[in-house]
């Protein structure tokens, strides 16, 4: 369980399993309400937003919230039958999040296969430094 939270509880270390994050700076303290700055790839380059930690329940819950479009990542773990579970809701704040740009079909798709590739890539993170014990097992919501 501390390997899965290790990778997701630090967004520091984001960009190393979840897609499309290349770097994130300015968090040298990871609390509730801790803002940061987030690159992300995007189809036209790459993209500099402002991230905030809304909610922080060390080696359980964290919740990152984009400042600037409203989406959010809540990532809940937990240990059971010597197993971590790892679950992700991923969505919208607001309307001004779609920028018009996502309609309910595509919105629901595009967090879909967002929720998808974070965990496939925590995953792939787990598994490249295990250690023996036990790859999280995902669910998403999104």
């Amino acid at each position: 369980m501390e390997r899965v939270w290790d990778l997701i509880g630090d967004p520091n270390r984001h960009p190393q399993w979840w897609p499309m994050v290349l770097e994130v700076e300015g968090l040298p303290r990871i609390e509730q309400d801790a803002t940061y700055r987030q690159v992300t790839r995007s189809p036209t380059g790459s993209i500099e937003t402002t991230f905030k930690i809304e909610e922080l329940d060390e080696m359980r819950e964290i919740k990152v919230t984009c400042t600037d479009y409203g989406t959010y990542a809540r990532w809940l773990i937990t240990e059971a039958q010597d197993a971590t579970f790892a679950h992700v809701e991923v969505g919208f704040e607001s309307d001004r999040a779609s920028l018009g740009l996502l309609r309910a079909p595509l919105a629901k798709r595009y967090l879909r296969a967002w929720a998808d590739a974070s965990l496939a890539g925590l995953r792939r993170a787990i598994e490249a430094g295990r250690d023996g014990s036990a790859a999280p097992t995902a669910s998403r919501e999104g």
